[in-house]
């Protein structure tokens, strides 16, 4: 029972944020519109860790 509620709230962390789309954009086309920006405005996206690391340290250093 554990393991059928651990998969159902991981599956619907994961397909939250992949339907999640705020400005009604497709998927490529967000992706090409984050692409497009300087790394340290990119937003935080799961699974980038480079990315979402690499902001961190930046606003750590240097403040928001």
């Amino acid at each position: 029972m554990n393991v059928l509620c651990s998969l159902a709230l991981v599956g619907a962390f994961l397909f939250g944020f992949q339907a999640t789309n705020l400005n009604g954009m497709t998927r490529a086309a967000y992706r090409s519109h984050v692409r497009s920006m300087p790394l340290l405005e990119r937003p935080n996206r799961p699974g980038h860790f480079y990315g979402n690391n690499v902001r961190r340290v930046h606003h750590w250093r240097h403040g928001r």
